[in-house]
C-alpha cells in the first residue's frame, strides 16, 4: 500500500512539476510560514522559526532564476516591464489590502501615543522600504527600543521586492557582459550569482558580527540566500532529478537541517551571518531531491493536503498574522491561554479569503493581464492610498503632540506651583493648584517627541574623540562639564534656562554608553575614554557633573562598570574640579510603559505606577562608584522627585514622567531644572551643603 501510494505522489508530483508546480516546495513554504507564525505566537515552542524567512528567500531565488534564465534562453532577453507586472499583480493586492485594514484598524485600536511609529512603518512598508526603515532604527538611539509596529513583518517583503527590481537587471546586465566578451552567457549568469552571493556572504558574517541590529534587515546581508537559490536553478540538478537513493539522501538531510533549525535555533544568536548557512542548506537540498516522493515521508507527509494548503496560503497567512499579533493585546490581554489559538486561526481564516478573492481574482484578471500598464498604475493606486491613510495618521499624531509640547513649555515658563517636579521637591502648601485642573502634558501620544533639543550634541557613535558642544553665558562665573550617556543628554533640557541668569557655562559631553566605563572594551571606545578623561582633567572645570543610565543587565547587585567610573571620576577629581554624580532616575516595567502609552486622560493616567522595589531594582552604579572615587567626589540623589517611601507614580504633577522605559520627557526635566541648579550652585559653594 505505501509502494503504491508512493507511486501515485510521483506520478502526480512528475505532471505537476511539469507545469511549474512543486509538492515539496509547498511544503518548504508551509514549513516557513508556520515556523515564523509559532516563533510570534508561541516563542518557546518553536524559538528559531524566524529561519522560515530565509527558507522563503531561498525558495524565491530558486524560482525567480528558473524563470528568468528559460526566458533569457528562449528569446535572449528578459521583458521587464512584463516580469515586473507579473510580480506586481502576484504580490501587490494581498499586501496592500492588509496594509490598509491594519492602517485602520490602528486608527481604531491603537493608543495615539504609538501611532508615529506604525504609520511610518506603514508607509515604508507600502514604498517596499520597511527593512531599511527598520534598520536606521536600529542604529538611531532614540528609535532602537521602539516597539514593535503591525508592519514590521514588511522587512522580508520588502528585501524581497528590492530582489525583483534588481535580480533581473543584474541577469540581464552579466548577459550583456558575456556576449561582449563573446562568452556563454549561462557561464555569466552563475559567475555573477557567485559574486553577489560571496560578498553578501561576507559581509552578512562580518556586519552580523559588528552591528548585528541593523544586518538582520538590510537587504546586502540576504541577497546571498537568493543567490544561493537562483545557483541552484541554474545548475544540473535542477535539470534532472536525482537517483531515488541521492534524493532520499539529500531530502532527509535537507529537511533535518531546516526543521533542526527551526526548533535548535534561538533569538539569542547573532543572526544572519555564517549560522543563517544551516537552513539556507537545508533548504537547498530538499529542492535539489526534487519534487518526485521517494519514501513514505514525502508521501504521507509532504504531500498531505494540510501541508499543501498551508502551502498554497502561506503568502497570505504570512500578511495577516502579525498586525493580528500586534494589536490583539490592544483588545485583550495575552494573558489569556486561549488568544494565540484564536489568532492562528483567525490568520488562517483570513489568509483563505484573501488568497481565494483578492490574490487570484486580481492576479488572473483579464483587464490587467492584457495590460502592463494598467497593472502598474493599479499597484500605484493602491501604494498612494496606504501611504494618504498612514500620513493622515501621522500628521494627527504630530500636530497633537506638537500642541502639547508647546502646552507644557508655556506652563513652564509661567512657573506655575505644583507642575512636575516641584510638586514632590517644592512647596507641599502649593499642592494641589487648582490652575492644574485636568491638566496632563505632554499628553501621551507626544511624549516621544518631548526631547526639546536635548540630543541635539549627542554622538550616537564615539570613535577616537568627544563631540563638544558649548551652551550659557558667554562670559561665564563657572565653567562647568556634563558628562554621560542619552540620560545626561536628558538633563539639557532642564539646566539651560538658568544658564544665562547664573553665569554658567556648560560643555556638553554626551555620547552613547557615556564612555566613562567603555563596557564594550573596544580599541575605539578605549581610546575615546582615555581622550574624554584627558579634557575633562584639563579642561579648568570648576565643576564636572556626571551621570549614567541604570544597567538592566544587573538587579540589585554591583555593576561590573562600577571600577572604571570611579576611577574615572577619581581622575577628574585630582585635577581639581568638583566632580557631582547625579544619581539615575528609575526604569520602567513593560506594563508600566504600555500602561502610560495607552492613557487617554489625566484619571488614567494617574493609575499608571510602579512600587518603589520595581521602579529601583536595575543597579545605578554611581552612588557606588561615588563612594569608591572618595573626596572630592560627591552625590546627588534627586530620586524623591520621582518616587515617594513606597511608589513610584508615571505621571508626577500633572506631567507624564518618562518618554520611553528610561528617558524622563523634557517637560518633567525642565520641571526638575530649578531644584538641580540649586544643587550644583551649592556645591560651587561649598560641596558640604551638595545633596
Amino acid at each position: 500500500m505505501t509502494g503504491q501510494l508512493v507511486r501515485e505522489r510521483a506520478a502526480g508530483a512528475r505532471t505537476q512539476a511539469k507545469s511549474g508546480f512543486r509538492i515539496d516546495i509547498q511544503a518548504l513554504r508551509a514549513v516557513a510560514v508556520m515556523g515564523v507564525v509559532l516563533f510570534h505566537l508561541w516563542p518557546g515552542l518553536v524559538p528559531g522559526g524566524y529561519v522560515g524567512v530565509d527558507v522563503f528567500f531561498v525558495v524565491s531565488g530558486f524560482l525567480i532564476t528558473a524563470h528568468l534564465d528559460r526566458e533569457i534562453q528562449a528569446s535572449g532577453t528578459v521583458r521587464l516591464a512584463r516580469f515586473w507586472a507579473r510580480r506586481v499583480r502576484r504580490l501587490l493586492p494581498a499586501a496592500l489590502t492588509v496594509l490598509a485594514v491594519t492602517a485602520l484598524a490602528t486608527f481604531l485600536l491603537v493608543p495615539q501615543s504609538f501611532w508615529a511609529q506604525h504609520f511610518r512603518e506603514i508607509a515604508a512598508s507600502a514604498l517596499y522600504v520597511e527593512n531599511w526603515t527598520l534598520a536606521a532604527d536600529a542604529v538611531d538611539y532614540l528609535n532602537a527600543e521602539n516597539a514593535a509596529s503591525s508592519a514590521q513583518h514588511y522587512w522580508s517583503l520588502s528585501v524581497e521586492e528590492q530582489f525583483y527590481v534588481i535580480w533581473p537587471l543584474l541577469l540581464l546586465f552579466a548577459v550583456g557582459i558575456a556576449r561582449r566578451v563573446r562568452r556563454s552567457p549561462a557561464l555569466a549568469l552563475r559567475v555573477a550569482l557567485i559574486v553577489v552571493g560571496v560578498a553578501s556572504l561576507a559581509a552578512s558574517v562580518v556586519v552580523t558580527a559588528v552591528d548585528p541590529a541593523p544586518a538582520y534587515f538590510v537587504t546586502y546581508t540576504r541577497a546571498w540566500e537568493f543567490a544561493a537559490g537562483g545557483l541552484l536553478a541554474l545548475s544540473p540538478l535542477a535539470r534532472r532529478e536525482p537517483s531515488r537513493g541521492a534524493a532520499t539522501l539529500l531530502r532527509g538531510v535537507g529537511w533535518l537541517l531546516v526543521l533542526g533549525t527551526t526548533i535548535g535555533y534561538s533569538s539569542d544568536l547573532p543572526f544572519p551571518g555564517w549560522i543563517a548557512l544551516v537552513p539556507v542548506l537545508g533548504t537547498l537540498a530538499v529542492i535539489a531531491a526534487g519534487p518526485t516522493p521517494t519514501s513514505r515521508f514525502d508521501a504521507r507527509l509532504v504531500g498531505a493536503a494540510p501541508v499543501q494548503y498551508l502551502g498554497t496560503v502561506s503568502y497570505s497567512l504570512y500578511l495577516w498574522h502579525w498586525p493580528l499579533v500586534v494589536l490583539a493585546p490592544f483588545v485583550v490581554s495575552w494573558s489569556e491561554p486561549w488568544l494565540g489559538l484564536v489568532l492562528l486561526v483567525l490568520g488562517v481564516l483570513l489568509a483563505h479569503a484573501t488568497q481565494r478573492w483578492i490574490e487570484n481574482p486580481v492576479r488572473f484578471h483579464p483587464t490587467l493581464t492584457h495590460s502592463t500598464g494598467r497593472s502598474v498604475a493599479f499597484a500605484a493606486v493602491g501604494m498612494a492610498v496606504v501611504v494618504a491613510l498612514a500620513g493622515s495618521g501621522m500628521i494627527i499624531a504630530q500636530r497633537s503632540a506638537d500642541a502639547s509640547v508647546a502646552q507644557a513649555e508655556e506652563i513652564v515658563s509661567q512657573g506655575q506651583a505644583c507642575f512636575g517636579a516641584d510638586a514632590t521637591l517644592g512647596d507641599p502648601a502649593s499642592c494641589p493648584n487648582p490652575e492644574l485642573d485636568g491638566v496632563l502634558l505632554p499628553e501621551p501620544a507626544g511624549r516621544l517627541e518631548d526631547t526639546s533639543g536635548a540630543y541635539s550634541c549627542y554622538l550616537s557613535e564615539p570613535v577616537d574623540a568627544p563631540k563638544v558642544c558649548t551652551i550659557g553665558a558667554e562670559d561665564p562665573t563657572a565653567r562647568i562639564a556634563l558628562v554621560g550617556d542619552s540620560h545626561a543628554a536628558m538633563l539639557i533640557p532642564a539646566l539651560k534656562p538658568h544658564l544665562e541668569k547664573l553665569g554658567w557655562a556648560i560643555d556638553l559631553y554626551v555620547s552613547r554608553g557615556g564612555m566613562l566605563a567603555a563596557p564594550s572594551g573596544s580599541d575605539d571606545m578605549d581610546e575615546y575614554r582615555r581622550t574624554l578623561i584627558s579634557e575633562l582633567r584639563d579642561g579648568g572645570y570648576d565643576l564636572v557633573l556626571a551621570t549614567a543610565r541604570r544597567s538592566p543587565e544587573v538587579t540589585h547587585g554591583q555593576d561590573p562598570s562600577l571600577p572604571l567610573i570611579a576611577e574615572a571620576l577619581r581622575a577628574v577629581a585630582d585635577s581639581g574640579a568638583q566632580v557631582v554624580a547625579l544619581s539615575d532616575n528609575p526604569y520602567l516595567s513593560e506594563s508600566a510603559d504600555a500602561c502610560i502609552a495607552a492613557a487617554e486622560d489625566l484619571t488614567s493616567a494617574k493609575s499608571c505606577e510602579m512600587t518603589r522595589d520595581e521602579a529601583l531594582a536595575f543597579s545605578d552604579p554611581l552612588p557606588a562608584a561615588v563612594e569608591a572615587a572618595g573626596a572630592g567626589v560627591h552625590l546627588v540623589d534627586l530620586t524623591t522627585a520621582y518616587c515617594d517611601d513606597d511608589r513610584c507614580p508615571l505621571v508626577v504633577g500633572n506631567v507624564v514622567v518618562y518618554r520611553d522605559r528610561h528617558h524622563i520627557t523634557a517637560t518633567f526635566a525642565r520641571t526638575l531644572g530649578p531644584f538641580l541648579a540649586r544643587e550644583i550652585d551649592r556645591m560651587l559653594a561649598d560641596p558640604a551643603t551638595a545633596g
